[in-house]
């Protein structure tokens, strides 16, 4: 774990992820977790309790975030190496919280991925879970409307110190929850 992302972990990291909601026993989804600064921080927020599901496709970063949660002992986080096509290999109703951080970037906002991904992203949701969202590299607006015609519902909206590539910076989160289709 580099320098940065350690500082961020312990002076940021947990009133940042108990700020968008997590608690403890919640069960989450850090989707494209990469090297898993989330999921790690996370793990420590939910406690022995709750579950992280990290998912990511690439080997490498799975293989740093194995490291990174036995040096730190968690036995919280069931590491899942997928690609997102069309389906997420969770229960229907299974997750309280859904991170989606700086994933836009994959498919264009027009894509049917787009769809396809919050499809899944409402199956698996609780019916009060939240969706919590950092849209970097996109138009924040244009993907907030994208999710609320997703039938979710914009519950807040902040700016917030986090971790990008190793590196603290601010960015706007925002948090959805799941509409209750008629």
């Amino acid at each position: 774990m580099n320098e940065i992302s350690i500082k961020w972990k312990n002076k940021y990291g947990i009133k940042f992820l108990k700020d968008i909601g997590l608690k403890k026993g919640d069960i989450i989804l850090d989707c494209c977790c990469g090297e898993g600064n989330f999921s790690i921080t996370a793990a420590k927020v939910i406690g022995k309790n709750g579950l992280i599901y990290a998912l990511e496709m690439n080997k490498q970063k799975l293989d740093i975030l194995k490291e990174k949660s036995n040096l730190e002992k968690l036995k919280n986080i069931k590491i899942i190496r997928a690609e997102f096509k069309t389906t997420l290999p969770l229960p229907d109703k299974s997750v309280d919280v859904i991170l989606l951080y700086d994933i836009f970037w994959y498919f264009s906002l027009n894509d049917i991925k787009l769809q396809r991904l919050l499809d899944e992203v409402y199956r698996i949701a609780k019916d009060n879970a939240i969706i919590s969202v950092y849209p970097e590299h996109i138009d924040r607006h244009l993907l907030k409307q994208k999710i609320k015609d997703r039938d979710f519902t914009i519950e807040k909206e902040f700016l917030k110190i986090l971790i990008h590539d190793n590196k603290s910076k601010k960015g706007y989160i925002l948090n959805f929850k799941k509409v209750q289709k008629q």
